[in-house]
């Protein structure tokens, strides 16, 4: 990757600012790690609830609307997921919406993924019987789509830790295309750039950075960013996660944040926008981004009270709209 031809495609020169922030959804429950998906002229935001973060009564739910204004979405099908999902991960493609269901048992040891199934819809609200993707054991991480292919990061724990990087032409059959990372990685956050370079956000504090086809890749230190997610608005590369007040303090309650940051691959610095509303400061993070136009993103994100093994908590799902100025 030259650095001529990064800079010509990347703006960092930006101010990111709070177009409008809601609370879509409130109702005393742990409700996290929503992801948001636009399919056939609807947005579809499926999301965790439970009664706690760690637990064993875990349900899929699904909020839909046809408006990305945060007061039009509302309740839709919930999907048939085991009780031991952790997350649900959503990719539009043309003819077929798919939840990938990474499930995490409490209590497995380490509480680590142990594999991921998918359930698809042909109509936005009936969801097939959910079943195995990929190989066992490996936990899939917000897919995504490039030039018509759809490629996802998917993590394994178990036997030689690593990142892999993986395409498909139909959300089902995923082939495997390269290493991102080997160790004890988890949950990355792909970006594909303007020149096709493609950019993963690691949780555990590393970013790589690879040309097609895509398997060779440098590996780079950053800042530690848990529940990554990343998108590209115009020229402005946009990444969050859950930060710490350590790091990036503020006079909102708690400790934990979510942190906005934009991010420059020429320098590979990342630039702290700020941190997004908390309104505990416990149990915090986990967004997600959807572009709408050159200057403006939707940003979804959890906030809740301090996680304590084995006691109800509450956490609220916040959403954004974000515009770059």
């Amino acid at each position: 990757m030259t650095t001529e031809s990064t800079a010509a495609m990347t703006n960092q020169n930006c101010d990111v600012l709070l177009e409008r922030v809601e609370n879509i959804c409130s109702n005393g429950k742990w409700n996290g790690r929503a992801e948001i998906g636009f399919w056939k002229d609807r947005y579809y935001m499926p999301f965790r609830s439970a009664s706690e973060h760690e637990c064993d009564d875990a349900q899929i739910r699904m909020l839909i609307s046809d408006s990305p204004q945060p007061n039009g979405w509302t309740p839709s099908t919930d999907i048939d997921a085991p009780n031991v999902t952790a997350e649900a991960h959503i990719l539009a493609t043309p003819d077929r919406l798919f939840v990938y269901l990474t499930l995490q048992d409490p209590a497995t040891p380490q509480d680590e993924p142990i594999h991921t199934l998918y359930t698809h819809s042909d109509d936005g609200l009936t969801w097939s019987e959910p079943v195995l993707v990929y190989e066992k054991d490996f936990s899939f991480w917000k897919p995504v789509t490039h030039s018509g292919v759809h490629y996802v990061a998917a993590d394994i724990m178990t036997g030689n830790p690593r990142v892999e990087l993986l395409q498909s032409q139909d959300g089902i059959d995923w082939q495997k295309i390269s290493t991102i990372v080997e160790g004890d990685f988890t949950e990355t956050a792909l970006l594909f750039l303007k020149d096709n370079t493609l950019v993963a956000f690691v949780r555990q504090g590393r970013v790589a950075l690879a040309r097609p086809p895509y398997t060779e890749w440098t590996v780079h230190d950053c800042p530690v960013l848990h529940g990554p997610a990343a998108t590209l608005v115009g020229d402005t590369i946009l990444v969050s996660g859950r930060v710490f007040t350590e790091d990036y303090p503020d006079d909102q309650p708690g400790r934990s944040r979510t942190g906005l940051f934009v991010f420059d691959p020429e320098t590979l610095q990342f630039h702290w926008q700020m941190n997004m509303l908390a309104q505990w400061g416990g149990d915090e993070s986990y967004p997600d981004f959807l572009t709408l136009d050159d200057r403006r993103a939707l940003m979804v994100w959890y906030t809740g009270e301090r996680y304590e093994k084995g006691v109800p908590k509450q956490a609220d799902l916040l959403l954004a709209t974000l515009r770059l100025q």
